[in-house]
């Protein structure tokens, strides 16, 4: 049976702190705003809340984040971001993110590489299959 990434979706509206000079979203926010994101769909879809991150029995890090800036965003617009697990290897999950406006047009692009830290040996270690699960569904064809 074949699997698909599930897509977790937020809403966010950029704030005037985040703004730079020119009255855009500043560089720094966007890794905020996808890690954040992220977070935020972890907890409402998988139960990962920041109340029970430490109870859950491994950790994950954020090894690496490349962004793509592709359009400014303003101050007080309204942005979606998606993001799904493209896949897994060995100990790194390889996500993508998207960013786009009211209007579907895509801002900015996001690869967020997570790592697996097991908890009790606070080493990198491969996903368990059962973590792995969590972010695929089965697709019937027919």
């Amino acid at each position: 049976m074949a699997q698909a990434p599930i897509i977790y979706e937020t809403t966010h509206r950029v704030a005037f702190s985040e703004l730079d000079p020119f009255q855009h979203l500043s560089t720094g926010n966007y890794a905020r705003y996808f890690t954040d994101h992220r977070m935020e769909a972890l907890a409402k879809n998988v139960g990962w809340t920041l109340a029970n991150l430490g109870t859950l029995g491994f950790m994950t890090w954020v090894r690496r984040i490349e962004i793509d800036f592709i359009r400014p965003v303003d101050g007080d617009q309204a942005v979606t971001i998606t993001s799904f697990v493209r896949e897994f290897r060995g100990r790194d999950a390889h996500i993508e993110c998207t960013m786009t406006d009211a209007a579907g047009t895509t801002l900015s692009t996001c690869v967020m590489v997570v790592a697996y830290v097991d908890g009790a040996t606070r080493r990198a270690a491969d996903w368990p299959d059962e973590l792995k699960a969590l972010f695929f569904e089965a697709v019937t064809s027919g």
